[in-house]
């Protein structure tokens, strides 16, 4: 039986974040510190179940069903260096799922924190 698109994403991400994790210097799950490679970037979205699935949905497929809050979170909390790590060709990318998570509600509480000194 054929994989679907999103578990062949799924599966090529953990390859690349499994190989890149031991040379890496990993930041926390949802960390807004500064990173420079593909496996600090990623094991925000990665430590969080289906998220990885739920961006390249909403992302490639308009279906953004996946996005929920912790989802969300990762997503507003991940530094702006990382986007352009992670989708080099496609700048709009971080705006639009932090909309996205703002429109569903899913980051109404994050912000919050993320606002407060």
């Amino acid at each position: 039986m054929e994989p679907t698109t999103a578990s062949k994403v799924l599966m090529f991400w953990l390859a690349v974040t499994c190989i890149a994790a031991g040379a890496a210097a990993v930041v926390p799950s949802g960390s807004a510190e500064e990173t420079q490679d593909l496996a600090g970037c990623l094991l925000s979205f990665v430590s969080v179940e289906g998220c990885v699935e739920a961006i390249h949905d909403a992302v490639t497929h308009k279906v953004y069903d996946g996005l929920k809050h912790e989802c969300c979170t990762a997503i507003v909390l991940l530094g702006d260096n990382c986007w352009p790590i992670l989708f080099p060709d496609k700048p709009y990318v971080p705006m639009f799922l932090k909309a996205v998570c703002k429109l569903i509600g899913g980051v109404a509480k994050v912000e919050t924190v993320a606002a407060a000194p």
